[in-house]
Parts: structure tokens; C-alpha cells; sequence
């Protein structure tokens, strides 16, 4: 016996400093369960293992847990981990797995050493002592680095993020994207970009995304927007505008955020709010980049109407409503409050004045493109 600690124990403690079968399994498992430790450097995470076994048998041959604030094991690892983003939650699982493999290990040791069970349990309850207050170090170093931690880990996410829709990072930086943003590898993702707006507009669209996505949605704000990738095509969000681009590999993000881009210009010319696609707009998405197109639509189609003054207008609204109800003369009447005949005066009068049939395919594709130009 050493100062009260029983020969055995001693003997288990000393096998057990220089064990260095415990390094492997942990940094296994941690690579395996915690994806951002991808971030960590092997080396790095070797040395912490090792300085964590250091400290459980100082433990165990003293026999009382130090206190918090002499763990600096804890602060150095956590400021390490930080450093490269990985969430403290991550943080506190590493520490976890860390210490619960070392306590696994000692009581196999216990065993091959014939240490008695009672002191065996004496051991362990030390072991889940320390984990206790490694845990508790790391949070309160966390609270104290955190907050420039947290500013710098959103800087280096804005920053990936505007990459990745700009196609500005290599295959390397695309890679820390799976680590440490745990985007999946085996999905595709379309990028998004919302209408300007206000930013308590903008906050409530992330609170709503976030909540409804999780790790499936990442975003930031950008020029009075909220741009980002998602994994699905998001529901619609309260008085927002979306413009959703086609589901991509990671690496083709930047495509997917130009149609995403086409796709906004097109909707905002028609909606105030809603989740908007390539397939929901359909033609409409060629109608912002034609200009020329309508210049001559305009002239065929909506100066002769508009020349004969409040008439013209009348008949503009029943263009749009008719179109609208699918060329239904009773729903198109009903929608305008007018009689049936009525309707059917100011359709004809459009057929005299422009000198084009609504029987015909090409007019009503023009016509429906000439309304929608000359509502931007």
C-alpha cells in the first residue's frame, strides 16, 4: 500500500499510464460518432487522449478528484476544438467517449490484476467524478470563449456558404462542408435565395427554416436577402418570397443558385410571396430577360386597347381573368361581376382592335406573355 492506495491499485494505475491500446478505439470512435472531428487534426486529438489518460490515473493514485479550475486539460482541448468549429456539444461528447473507453479499460485491467471488486468500484466512481468535471470545465470555458468563437464559426459559414453558391472552393474546401456544416453526402441540395426584405422578415424565415430543417437547411443573410441550400423543397413562410434552384451535387451549387436566381426575378413579377421552382413558373421564367420580345408583344397586343382610354383598361382586367379561370366565360363573369355578354363584348372588341383571334394557340401564348411583361 501507497499512502492509503492498496499495492494492486497502484500496479493497475502505473499498467494503465502506459496503455496505449485505449488510443486507437477512442479516436476510432470519435471520428466515427462525432463528424466534425474530421476538422481536428489526428495528432492533435492523440495528444489529448493521452494528456485525459494522464490525468484519470493521477486521479486514481491520489484518490480524490481535483478541482475544476486545475483542469487545464479541458481548457486546452476545448480551445483546440473550437478553433476549428466544432460545436461544444461535440466538444462534450469527445470527452465523453474519452473517458468512458479509459474507465472500460481499467476495469479490464482490474480484473487481469485481481484488484478487489469494492475498490474497483471506488475506482470507476472517481473516473465518472472526473468526467463530471471535465464537462463542467469545458462548458465554462466554453462560456467565456464562446461568444467570439460563435462570431468567428458564423463568419467562417457565411463565408463557406457564399463560396459554395459562388463555385469559388476547391475540392478541399467543398470537403469541410461534410465535416463541419454535416451536410450528406448521398444528397442532393437545392440552393435558395429569398426576395429583398426587412431584416425581422429575414430572422423569421431562418428561426422557421431552421426549426422546420435542422441540419438540412444552412443560410445567411446577404443584401437584404436570405440566401442558402436546403435538402428539400421547403414549405412556404409567411409573406416571404422563395426561389428554390434544381437539387445538385454539393460541387454544382453555384448552377443550381443562378436558375435560383432566374427563378426570383420571374416570380417577383407575379407573387408577393409563396416557394417558387423552374417547374412552377414554367414559361414565365423566360419573361425578365426578353425586353426585346416585349417591346414588340406590347405593341401587338396592349397599345390598341390602352388607346381607347378606360375601355381599354376594362378590357385588359377581363384579358388576365379570363386567362386566369382557364378561358372559362362563366368563372372568368363570376370573378369579374360582369353579365356573360358583357364579357364576351369587351373579348370581341380585343379580337377587332388587334386584329388577333383568342381561338388561336400563338395569341393566347402571346397575349399571356404581353399581360405578364406589362405587369413588371
Amino acid at each position: 500500500m501507497v499512502d492509503g492506495v492498496p499495492g494492486r491499485v497502484v500496479g493497475l494505475v502505473s499498467v494503465l499510464e502506459d496503455d496505449d491500446g485505449v488510443v486507437e478505439p477512442i479516436l476510432e470512435r470519435v471520428r466515427s460518432e462525432i463528424p466534425s472531428y474530421d476538422a481536428v487534426e489526428r495528432e492533435q486529438i492523440v495528444a489529448s487522449i493521452r494528456r485525459i489518460r494522464a490525468r484519470v490515473c493521477r486521479t486514481l493514485a491520489i484518490g480524490e478528484v481535483p478541482p475544476a479550475d486545475e483542469l487545464w486539460e479541458a481548457e486546452r482541448a476545448t480551445v483546440e476544438r473550437l478553433e476549428v468549429g466544432v460545436p461544444i456539444e461535440d466538444i462534450l461528447s469527445g470527452f465523453r467517449i474519452t473517458i468512458w473507453t479509459i474507465q472500460r479499460r481499467l476495469v479490464e485491467l482490474a480484473t487481469e490484476h485481481g484488484v478487489a471488486g469494492s475498490d474497483v468500484v471506488a475506482l470507476t466512481s472517481l473516473v465518472w467524478k472526473l468526467s463530471d468535471l471535465f464537462s463542467a470545465r469545458a462548458a465554462a470555458d466554453y462560456h467565456q470563449l464562446g461568444l467570439a468563437h460563435a462570431v468567428a464559426d458564423q463568419r467562417r459559414r457565411d463565408e463557406w456558404l457564399a463560396g459554395a453558391l459562388g463555385g469559388e472552393l476547391d475540392t478541399t474546401q467543398l470537403e469541410r462542408g461534410y465535416t463541419v456544416y454535416r451536410l450528406r453526402r448521398d444528397t442532393a441540395y437545392r440552393a435558395f435565395c429569398t426576395a429583398p426584405t426587412d431584416e425581422q422578415t429575414i430572422e423569421l424565415t431562418q428561426r422557421l427554416l431552421s426549426e422546420r430543417y435542422g441540419d438540412d437547411v444552412l443560410m445567411a443573410p446577404s443584401h437584404d436577402c436570405l440566401v442558402g441550400l436546403i435538402a428539400d423543397l421547403p414549405k412556404p413562410v409567411p409573406d416571404q418570397l422563395v426561389a428554390v434552384g434544381p437539387a445538385v451535387p454539393v460541387d454544382r451549387l453555384a448552377a443550381s443558385y443562378q436558375t435560383a436566381q432566374h427563378v426570383l426575378a420571374a416570380a417577383a413579377l407575379h407573387h408577393r410571396d409563396g416557394v417558387h421552382t423552374v417547374e412552377t413558373l414554367g414559361w414565365r421564367l423566360a419573361v425578365p430577360t426578353r425586353g426585346d420580345l416585349g417591346e414588340l408583344l406590347r405593341a401587338r397586343y396592349l397599345e390598341p386597347l390602352h388607346a381607347t382610354g378606360p375601355f381599354g383598361e376594362q378590357v385588359v382586367e377581363a384579358l388576365r381573368s379570363y386567362l386566369a379561370h382557364e378561358r372559362s366565360i362563366p368563372l372568368t363573369a363570376s370573378a369579374l361581376h360582369v353579365h356573360v355578354n358583357t364579357l364576351r363584348y369587351r373579348l370581341s372588341r380585343f379580337e377587332e382592335l388587334t386584329g388577333r383571334s383568342l381561338q388561336d394557340t400563338d395569341t393566347i401564348v402571346e397575349l399571356a406573355l404581353a399581360l405578364a411583361l406589362s405587369a413588371s
